[in-house]
């Protein structure tokens, strides 16, 4: 099977919260993160297509507050997430960001 994906995933591990058009935000964790989405892990059912603003804080009192769409489900509590929407600053934001967990010692 042909990989797609043209960007690499970042392997990573980090508190996350998905704000919901209606209703409490949920809480999440990363499993990994690409420059247009994300793979995260909560014990709340998300909707397939469901509109979210995954909020990840990247360093103290920094956050990346993004618009994304929960893409699939890859098995139980285990999501897809598309960002959406990117504005040029938060592109830039979610590069650098990837970029310095690429750099991070290990």
């Amino acid at each position: 099977m042909e990989n797609r994906r043209s960007q690499p995933r970042v392997s990573v591990v980090l508190d996350a919260h998905l704000e919901r058009r209606v209703g409490n935000s949920v809480p999440a964790q990363t499993r990994d993160l690409c420059t247009h989405g994300a793979r995260i892990v909560t014990e709340r059912p998300l909707a397939i297509d469901e509109e979210l603003t995954f909020d990840l804080e990247v360093d103290a009192g920094t956050h990346l507050r993004l618009a994304s769409r929960v893409l699939r489900e890859h098995h139980h509590s285990t999501y897809a997430l598309r960002f959406e929407h990117l504005e040029p600053g938060e592109q830039d934001a979610i590069d650098a960001f990837l970029a310095s967990l690429a750099t991070a010692p290990h």
